[in-house]
């Protein structure tokens, strides 16, 4: 759990065992949400494989996030192209009913 420590809007969090002062964002439940995610990505991949190093935990953990962020953007994107398509028939289709 990440303790949260008001400070001239500072925020320390706590990611795989180490302490990070977070200062300059306003939002701190924010901050703490992300920082909570990042260590749970970070003692997943620890679990999950045999490297020992915090360094490679760090960047296979980064990785599987951008691949998380990646997957839902394209995800979002297909979205808005089908919600775009849909909107642009239903314009035609309200045309054609007014007559014009």
């Amino acid at each position: 759990m990440t303790e949260i420590i008001k400070e001239n809007n500072r925020v320390v969090v706590k990611i795989f065992g180490e302490e990070y002062p977070v200062t300059g964002i306003a939002d701190q439940a924010h901050i703490c949400r992300v920082a909570d995610y990042v260590d749970s990505k970070m003692k997943e991949t620890a679990e999950n494989s045999r490297i020992n190093s915090r360094d490679k935990i760090a960047i296979l953990a980064a990785m599987s996030i951008a691949s998380e962020y990646y997957e839902k953007e394209n995800t979002l994107k297909s979205l808005n192209f089908q919600n775009n398509a849909r909107v642009k028939s239903i314009v035609k289709r309200l045309d054609r009913v007014l007559g014009k």
